[in-house]
């Protein structure tokens, strides 16, 4: 069975159409950037967690920030390349070591850990951190909920089947995976947008 990167590098071009029509996140980074601005911080460094087609670091970029993107697929990298010329697109998988990008103002990582096995996730936020400065802010959204969805999971596509591993964290799971390198200091609830999805906002210590 394939996985998480092939699944989106099948269905990149579909995807990335789709998605680019949405609005939603706008709202969602301009608050996230405003946190920057009321703290006099020009032009923050902003890594994009698991930025697709690049449509929110498109976002973060014209607000002022200055972003590097990485995703796990490659060809949802690619599209982001051709089609957005002031951020840089790397690919990469957010478990492992991310110094090599070096260190950022703040991270934004949107519906991108819901991909992440739990086990993997105290990891990832370990490297998170490394990249992170003190006092820098992560943005984090998740699916509130209990462990795997297994319908959200598990797609046939042209007679290939895929586990894209869509899990589901609560507010008290993701502080435990973040501590003690992080301190949960917001929760943002969006009325208008998807059912049971929470935006977290955690400041590195």
């Amino acid at each position: 069975m394939k996985g998480v990167a092939d699944f989106y590098n099948k269905t990149a071009t579909e995807w990335s159409d789709e998605i680019l029509k949405e609005k939603k996140e706008s709202e969602i980074l301009k608050k996230f950037y405003s946190c920057f601005s009321l703290a006099g911080t020009k032009a923050p460094r902003i890594l994009d967690m698991g930025c697709g087609a690049g449509y929110d670091s498109r976002i973060l970029a014209s607000l002022g920030a200055n972003v590097i993107g990485i995703d796990l697929s490659e060809n949802l990298v690619n599209i982001a390349k051709n089609k957005i010329k002031n951020v840089r697109f790397v690919v990469g998988d957010i478990t492992e070591s991310l110094t090599a990008l070096g260190r950022f103002d703040g991270i934004s990582c949107l519906a991108t850990l819901t991909y992440v096995d739990v086990q993997k996730m105290k990891q990832t936020f370990f490297n998170i951190g490394q990249v992170l400065k003190r006092g820098g802010l992560l943005l984090v959204s998740s699916h509130d909920g209990d462990g795997k969805d297994l319908k959200e999971s598990f797609v046939k596509i042209d007679g290939e089947e895929y586990d894209k591993n869509f899990n589901n964290y609560t507010a008290e799971e993701l502080c435990g995976f973040a501590y003690p390198q992080f301190k949960l200091v917001d929760t943002w609830k969006f009325k208008d947008f998807d059912e049971g999805w929470r935006y977290y906002i955690f400041i590195k210590e």
